[in-house]
């Protein structure tokens, strides 16, 4: 053999071996990080158009990697608060599946039309401005039957499907090796009666058990403790924090936003300008803003139960965001710490913690004795706005009035039961609730004015409670919502089937739908605040306190608080519903008050409104209408709930009243305003 044929031979094989190495060699593992860095761009937000960064989210990389294909990790989860770039990281990772590891993946969001959105507006722009991605994600317009669409994403190797956990058929027919589920906690419960749709989504996967190689990530803002999907994932993996060097001591620590009770943490002024500054945990260093970019791009993560048999779980807030400041967390919290829904937000999504959820009433005693000595069926000064809450039993109605002012501030006026058969339209029981419903309430300034809101539970006799209420323009037929997170009013009412005088109707009348759970929430909430005891006024008392008068007798407290949350399970998830110890007929009332002034608006009322509602109904009327004691004496005409006094009503109409749209605050009332 020649020296050329042996140089050749001896060249060919180098080669061989060489190729037969390369297959040998496992590939070189993507870090989802690394890859985004260098390839991604981002669609929307403060970089939009550039290469995907962590200069504004360095807790990012310790999430995504974890996400790299063949590390053994099957599972990721990030309780998260909003904007702190979690959408950037889902994406960068969806990114790397179909450029480096391509598979079947599946991305659920909460419905259809948010992950419709999210397509539009984030994934198909960033795939659109990738090149990496440009021209391997087939479009839409190509002829091939694998061409990708709004819903569904093709490239060589895999698949990417866009999906809501409210579609059974999606969740129920694939199997996937690569999940996203996005915003976990706005999942329903119940799929079509099917059972819990992650029940679904794990059932995708459990083809690539023997493998081990499949990867579920979630993330979520959190929602209520004990039933937050995303709070509970986080708490059965490792826990993670992430934490930051002190610039002072270099002690690194987690951010938190501390309290006032607690000497580290964030701390502000409680209004305008709100200065706020972080105090170190180990010494007591301040920590100004302008140094928190420096210190929370040097953090890192640490998890806080690294037990055998956890999967990485991660928690990450606006304390440590950098899209956000700490200026507008203190902004956020004081703008809510009075209200329990604004405050339950505020730590949902500023603090990215599960809101614990007490449900506990006070004793019923303790509010007996903290009664005020304002007499029935009058108006307490501060009282602006009147509404009735109506609960139909078989054998009669349950009725409260409520009077409203600023803050949300309530005082019962008056509560009864009306006792009769509502079953027969013509039985005096109706005729009763028309007396409720066409009186006058006096007030401090000498007028008398008719509730603005009429609200009449439809759960019982439905039918006469629709014959009654759609002749009476301030009435609502309401039906009561136990699911958590619905609205305190429906937007608007639907139409329902209604029979009058034999004759059937199916659009004759109108039912508004009433969300129960959360205005429980905030009731027993309100319930539990501390009056100012002082003498000073109801402006020294907290927002939402709750008035009673000394009328009310001791069976109105035991009703108004004869509800708890009770723990429970449902498709093997955890549960909280309200429960009755008692009978809760006052309750339900007090309930539908609180729809109705949510339905009139009061919670969108600015401070200019106000000023514009006080000066029209402290406005004394032009005509005197005698002493204000002398003409309605507070009354019960119900049984068993408040006194029994008889009530003397004004012999003649007075002039200022609110049953004229054209005058007075509702000529001029603002736009969502019930007329």
């Amino acid at each position: 053999m020649t020296q050329t044929a042996r140089t050749e031979t001896s060249e060919a094989a180098r080669l061989i071996f060489a190729a037969l190495a390369r297959g040998m060699t496992p590939d070189m593992v993507v870090l989802p990080s690394v890859w985004a860095r260098d390839n991604l761009v981002v669609a929307d937000g403060p970089i939009a158009g550039e290469k995907w960064s962590t200069e504004l989210t360095p807790y990012a990389p310790g999430i995504l990697d974890c996400l790299a294909a063949d590390n053994g990790i099957t599972r990721v989860s990030v309780r998260k608060s909003a904007q702190v770039g979690m959408t950037g990281s889902m994406i960068a990772w969806l990114a790397t599946i179909m450029a480096c590891t391509p598979a079947k993946a599946m991305l659920v969001f909460p419905t259809i039309l948010s992950v419709q959105d999210f397509n539009r507006e984030k994934l198909a722009p960033a795939i659109d401005q990738t090149v990496a991605l440009r021209d391997k994600v087939r479009e839409s317009g190509t002829r091939s039957l694998q061409k990708s669409t709004a819903l569904s994403k093709r490239f060589p190797g895999g698949s990417l499907v866009l999906t809501g956990a409210n579609s059974a058929s999606d969740l129920r027919s694939k199997t996937i090796k690569f999940m996203c589920c996005d915003e976990v906690d706005e999942w329903p419960l119940d799929l079509d009666k099917q059972g819990d749709p992650m029940d679904m989504v794990d059932a995708r996967q459990i083809a690539f058990h023997a493998t081990g190689d499949y990867k579920k990530f979630e993330g979520s803002t959190p929602t209520i403790k004990g039933i937050s999907r995303i709070d509970n994932a986080f708490e059965e993996g490792d826990q993670r924090y992430f934490e930051c060097p002190c610039p002072g001591c270099g002690h690194y620590q987690r951010l938190v936003f501390g309290g006032k009770d607690v000497k580290h943490g964030l701390k502000f002024n409680r209004e305008y300008p709100y200065n706020a500054y972080y105090i170190c945990i180990e010494n007591g260093c301040p920590i100004e803003h302008h140094q928190k970019r420096a210190m929370v791009q040097a953090g890192r993560w640490r998890a806080t139960k690294p037990e055998p048999g956890r999967h990485p779980s991660f928690h990450i807030d606006a304390i440590s965001s950098l899209l956000t400041t700490w200026d507008n967390v203190a902004e956020a919290f004081v703008k809510s710490k009075d209200d329990p829904n604004k405050l339950k937000t505020f730590t949902n999504l500023w603090l990215g913690e599960a809101w614990e959820e007490k449900g506990d009433a006070p004793d019923w005693q303790r509010l007996f004795v903290r009664r005020e000595m304002y007499p029935a069926r009058v108006i307490p000064i501060g009282g602006l706005v009147i509404t009735v809450g109506c609960d139909v039993q078989t054998d009669g109605i349950y009725y409260e009035v409520v009077a409203w002012g600023r803050d949300r501030k309530s005082w019962s006026i008056d509560a009864g039961f009306l006792r009769g058969n509502t079953a027969d339209p013509d039985d005096k029981v109706w005729s009763d609730l028309d007396v409720i419903y066409d009186r006058r309430y006096p007030d401090a300034y000498g007028n008398y004015w008719q509730a603005d809101a009429f609200a009449v539970d439809s759960g019982y006799n439905s039918n006469q409670v629709y014959l009654w209420t759609r002749s009476r323009p301030k009435a609502r037929a309401i039906k009561g919502n136990g699911e958590r997170g619905k609205a305190a009013i429906s937007s608007a009412p639907t139409k329902v089937e209604i029979n009058f005088k034999g004759k059937r109707s199916k659009r004759g009348a109108e039912l508004w739908h009433v969300g129960t759970w959360d205005l429980k929430a905030t009731f027993y909430a309100n319930l539990n605040k501390d009056g100012l005891r002082d003498g000073s006024g109801a402006d020294a008392d907290p927002p939402g306190y709750c008035y009673f008068t000394e009328l009310h007798d001791e069976q109105y407290f035991r009703q108004i608080t004869a509800e708890y949350l009770k723990k429970g399970s449902k498709n093997g998830r955890a549960t909280l519903t309200w429960e009755a110890s008692g009978p809760n007929h006052l309750l339900d009332c007090r309930i539908y008050n609180m729809a109705m002034a949510a339905h009139l608006g009061m919670d969108r009322l600015t401070a200019e409104e106000w000023l514009v509602l006080e000066k029209d109904r402290t406005t004394p009327p032009r005509v005197p209408q005698g002493d204000l004691l002398d003409r309605a004496t507070p009354t019960a005409a119900a049984e068993n709930v408040v006194s029994k006094p008889v009530a003397r009503e004004p012999a003649a109409a007075p002039q200022a009243g609110n049953d004229n749209p054209a005058s007075g605050w509702f000529g001029k009332r603002p736009k969502g305003w019930m007329g």
